[in-house]
């Protein structure tokens, strides 16, 4: 009887301690101080982020780990208006971590989230001292506050939206059903892969940020089509010089491929290392009302549908500007061919023709505008310069005060007289 006892004995301690850890865990979900770990979890994110934030609820998780409800990140000492909201956040975080002081998560998984990225009227982020690189401080204090983010951390995002709002362009872009994951490499390496729906268009973006070494280093690439033009896309001007001066909502389809690659925290090392290319395509796009499309109306009769064009561009980023030498719109029977830049302040100066119309010129008309000293081309010929809010059109050929020199010659008359013939002759090389 006694041998059986040691050997119910013998058994039930190797049980017991198999079962013990389940039990007690099961125990600390049912009492733990979850008010205590929320304190800490708050005042954690607060120091490693230097914001306020806001916690609704925590839970300790049956199979391990905490998950955080109604998390808001804002402006420091104000959560009113947060930059970050997440509607449940799950952490690979267990509460002997928390009672031993320590806060290094290795996963984490938010669901529902709305992230806003963005860019005030002075060129300033609201989120730049997040990544930005203290050299100086980190070489001369390791203990200070650790704010670019975990060495090894793995992160997955779900059914989120990210707001991208760029004050001094006057551009607003909003992403739903955002999915993906970032991951951070090492100390100060992050990769990130996402994907999801702008305006009614599937998009996809890739990333790499690294911050080891003097200067932060960066590398993207955006992808997305079938995406609904709408008002808050003025950043397009910077691409599109054909949009800069418009005025009302755009309306049509935008199709987009851009890879960038730069360095430096600051407008001014970022505008000079900035690199990339692209391609853009608009079709259909609303050109109605844009400058450009005003003043071609007086070169040729246009139709209403005319109106209704197509732009097709391929263009590369340096030395502080956005540059195409091949940028196509096609307007009704309009063939037009742009070249020329934009620089990062908004500033632009493109070449506008008409494209293969002088070829079509009557071998005998072609003989008369010789012998009036008139190059071809300049008939066809259009300059854009200005900014993206105001733009200014004009002719080779033009003199400050808006005359030609021929019209300086010609009498008020006689002007007008050439004047309409000018444009029926136009409007027959159109045809």
């Amino acid at each position: 009887m006694r041998h059986r006892r040691f050997c119910w004995l013998g058994l039930m301690i190797p049980l017991g301690v198999l079962l013990a850890p389940p039990f007690l865990w099961v125990l600390i979900v049912l009492v733990a101080p979850t008010n205590w770990a929320r304190s800490h979890v708050i005042a954690k994110l607060e120091r490693s982020s230097g914001r306020s934030v806001q916690l609704d609820d925590l839970d300790v998780c049956l199979d391990g780990g905490i998950e955080l409800t109604g998390l808001k990140i804002g402006a420091p000492r104000s959560v009113g208006d947060p930059w970050l909201e997440a509607k449940r956040i799950q952490i690979d975080v267990s509460l002997w971590q928390l009672l031993w002081g320590k806060f290094e998560p290795t996963n984490l998984q938010a669901d529902e989230a709305t992230l806003r990225v963005l860019r005030r009227k002075d060129g300033s982020f609201e989120l730049a001292d997040l990544v930005r690189f203290d050299g100086d401080r980190t070489a001369t204090s390791s203990a200070a506050p650790h704010r670019c983010g975990p060495s090894k951390l793995k992160t997955k995002v779900r059914q989120t939206r990210i707001l991208l709002i760029d004050q001094p362009s006057q551009t607003q872009l909003t992403f739903d059903e955002v999915e993906g994951e970032g991951i951070w490499e090492r100390e100060g390496a992050f990769v990130a892969t996402l994907s999801g729906r702008l305006n009614q268009g599937p998009f996809e973006f890739t990333a790499h940020l690294d911050r080891c070494g003097g200067q932060p280093n960066f590398e993207g690439q955006f992808r997305t089509s079938d995406v609904v033009l709408d008002q808050g896309m003025s950043m397009l001007r910077y691409l599109v010089p054909v949009l800069a001066g418009a005025r009302g909502q755009l309306q049509g389809r935008m199709t987009m491929d851009v890879y960038l690659r730069g360095r430096g925290e600051c407008r001014k090392v970022l505008g000079k290392s900035l690199v990339g290319n692209g391609s853009l395509v608009l079709d259909p796009i609303e050109l109605n009302g844009t400058p450009l499309m005003t003043e071609l109306a007086k070169l040729a009769e246009l139709s209403s549908t005319d109106n209704l064009a197509s732009i097709r561009s391929d263009f590369v980023v340096q030395d502080g500007r956005i540059k195409t030498d091949h940028l196509t719109l096609t307007a009704g029977r309009i063939p037009v061919a742009i070249s020329g830049w934009t620089d990062f302040d908004g500033r632009l100066d493109y070449q506008v023709k008409l494209d293969g119309v002088a070829d079509r010129i009557p071998d005998r008309a072609r003989k008369f505008i010789s012998g009036l000293d008139l190059d071809l081309n300049s008939l066809t010929s259009l300059r854009l310069r200005g900014n993206v809010d105001r733009v200014v059109i004009t002719a080779p050929g033009t003199a400050a005060e808006g005359r030609s020199s021929l019209e300086q010659i010609i009498g008020p008359e006689d002007r007008e007289r050439f004047k309409i013939l000018g444009r029926q002759f136009r409007d027959k090389l159109m045809r």
